[in-house]
């Protein structure tokens, strides 16, 4: 059976999947092609035609059109026909349509989790803004079947807590890491709690009316918890907007004092203390001892860390994709495994997107007459300008799925250089109190941070060894942890490499990995949008497949 499962709409990332087999064949957002980051709202009709094209297949082809979220719901608000507009594409015109499969948000969520992680049971516990309706799950997988246990909706929405707290510190939807990055550097100031935790759940403290639909309940929940926040904590940081004319791009400016800092901790903290409760509802419920997390607030790699050293679970396992990106996958996936074709395996790589041959890297760097020189060897040609100092675009294989740069399209650096968590903040336009990761061998893992699973995609953030503070600096962030990604071999051979001819150059198999983009950008999807990028920067070099570039005049 083949299966194209897609998001988007009403806020929510445009994405595209396609499973054959029950396989996982291609997957990408649709921002990486538009360039439009997260396209809100937007159809993904480009990330359609790559998975489509990464297969050799056409539309006729496709059995299921499976939808993550209900076209058709009353009171939701806008018209979510994505689909159709989609379908209405000049590029699908004369193709047989697929039959349409409609799953719900949040079981798209817990399928992309439970599907991916390869166990044969678990608990599921799924947290977002919300969709259908739905903001928080407990649910059990088995099999080929997910059973939902308790729902809560969207005046209880954990995801919409945390984006009030994210408006309150002046930022905006989708710049919610910021917050989490910012928790670290403080403490919980003493307040009221937010929730109260039951048998059965938990509660909110504040007091809405959701009635009148999804849009208005979500409008109305936000705006009570801003109002909370500013009750409980002062006034909400001012945001000062200009243009900045250089880049024909309206800029916005804050100040943040250590008293938000705290703010932000005490939010986190709050958030912790809720997922926390679900995760022991949902061990004490399924009688499971894995677990796997699924919806934006998955993303959520503080929260992440502490339930996976909690003690709670034996077993974590987060979608790269926990967001409403990965949706489209989670529907694809549920509709196979529905149909009797559930994965073989685990999803433990990312890199289901676009890649391009050696042949058609040389072509473009030729047609733009760029000082490439192509090495036998290249990662060890770029270990040598990282122990060097450089700082280097790393663009190999297939594009990673999801907001975290996994060694496909990576910004590279020394670790061992604190300066250069300074460097890369200030070249990508990112503020200097955010972390940055680190990627490193599978094997070596356990001489570096204190992580107890296999972290395949930076989604937990773990304790650096106490030895390893001073050896690794630039990856350590100021509570002394990091969001370490394991690498393997046979998850990515080439980041592997490089790791390899690290240690053969200086000894220490870390880098600093962050994603190949810069601020208000998506990642880099081809090898323009690599050599744009870093024209438009101050990175060093740019290692594109077995090719290396340098800017002229520039050593």
């Amino acid at each position: 059976m083949i299966v194209l499962g897609i998001s988007g709409g009403l806020g929510h990332d445009a994405a595209a999947a396609l499973v054959q087999g029950g396989e996982v064949v291609a997957a990408a957002e649709e921002e990486r092609f538009t360039r439009n980051k997260h396209a809100y709202g937007a159809a993904p009709t480009s990330a359609a035609l790559y998975c489509l094209a990464e297969a050799g297949l056409t539309l006729s082809d496709v059995d299921v059109l499976a939808l993550s979220w209900a076209p058709d719901r009353v009171n939701a608000g806008a018209a979510l026909s994505i689909h159709q507009a989609m379908l209405a594409h000049p590029a699908f015109a004369g193709h047989r349509r697929p039959r349409i499969s409609i799953v719900d948000h949040a079981t798209c969520h817990a399928a992309a989790a439970f599907f991916g992680s390869g166990f044969p049971s678990a608990a599921i516990v799924t947290a977002d803004g919300q969709g259908d309706g739905v903001a928080t799950t407990i649910a059990r997988g088995s099999g080929a079947t997910i059973t939902n246990l308790a729902s809560f909706g969207i005046t209880e929405s954990l995801g919409f807590f945390y984006l009030a707290l994210t408006n309150h510190l002046g930022f905006e939807l989708g710049e919610e890491g910021k917050v989490m990055g910012l928790a670290a550097t403080s403490r919980p100031l003493s307040s009221p709690p937010a929730f109260r935790l039951t048998a059965s759940g938990y509660h909110p403290s504040i007091d809405v009316d959701g009635s009148g639909g999804d849009v208005l309940a979500f409008r109305a929940t936000v705006a009570a918890w801003r109002r909370w926040f500013e009750s409980n904590f002062g006034p909400a940081v001012a945001v000062r907007y200009s243009m900045d004319r250089l880049r024909g791009r309206v800029r916005s400016e804050i100040a943040l004092t250590d008293h938000h800092a705290a703010i932000a901790a005490t939010g986190q903290a709050e958030l912790e203390r809720v997922l926390l409760h679900l995760v022991r509802l949902a061990v004490e419920q399924t009688g499971e001892r894995r677990l796997v997390l699924g919806g934006g607030v998955a993303l959520n790699c503080t929260a992440n860390g502490v339930i996976e050293r909690s003690g709670l679970v034996d077993e974590l396992y987060i979608s790269p994709a926990s967001g409403d990106a990965g949706t489209g996958l989670g529907a694809a996936l549920s509709v196979a495994a529905a149909h009797g074709e559930a994965p073989a395996g685990a999803l433990e790589q990312a890199g289901l997107g676009p890649s391009f041959s050696d042949y058609e890297v040389a072509d473009l760097l030729s047609r733009l007459g760029l000082a490439a020189v192509r090495f036998d060897d290249v990662a060890t040609e770029v270990a040598h300008l990282l122990d060097a100092g450089k700082v280097v675009g790393w663009f190999q294989g297939r594009m990673e799925l999801g907001p975290r740069a996994l060694g496909h399209r990576s910004i590279l650096a020394d670790p061992r250089r604190r300066a250069n968590h300074t460097r890369v903040n200030e070249l990508k336009g990112r503020e200097q109190w955010r972390p940055l990761a680190p990627s490193l061998r599978a094997a070596d893992g356990r001489r570096y941070v204190e992580s107890l699973g296999s972290a395949p995609f930076m989604l937990t953030a773990v304790p650096v060894v106490g030895g390893m503070l001073t050896t690794i600096p630039a990856v350590v962030h100021t509570d002394g942890s990091c969001r370490p990604q394991f690498v393997t071999p046979d998850r990515n051979k080439p980041l592997a490499t490089l790791l390899d001819a690290l240690e053969a150059t200086c000894g220490v198999p870390v880098v600093l990995n962050t994603s190949f983009n810069l601020a208000g950008e998506p990642i880099v999807c081809t090898p323009y949008d690599a050599v744009r990028t870093f024209y438009s920067s101050t990175l060093d070099a740019l290692a594109v497949g077995p090719f290396v570039v340098t800017k002229r005049g520039v050593t």
